[in-house]
């Protein structure tokens, strides 16, 4: 993800670039706060079912930033319509 990012500074302004980075930051800071957060608020039965299920999980998490990456790497690729 964070390639492409920076793969996407490279065609846009430093304030631009530094808008997506700090988006991006955000965004990665308060996934980790709501998960911590749910998985501190889980009784042991919940969390008995969740480690029995973490490959899974694992798997699709990947299968989900590696989409994202590559969806960054696309729009640095791609003229983008907004910023024209």
């Amino acid at each position: 993800m964070l390639a492409g990012l920076a793969a996407q500074s490279l065609t846009v302004g430093p304030a631009q670039a530094v808008g997506g980075f700090a988006a991006a930051a955000v965004v990665f800071v308060v996934l980790l706060v709501i998960g911590s957060l749910g998985v501190s608020a889980m009784n042991t039965d919940v969390m008995r079912s969740a480690r029995a299920s973490g490959g899974a999980a694992k798997r699709w998490s990947g299968i989900v930033v590696t989409a994202v990456g590559l969806w960054f790497v696309v729009l640095a690729v791609l003229p983008s319509p907004i910023f024209g």
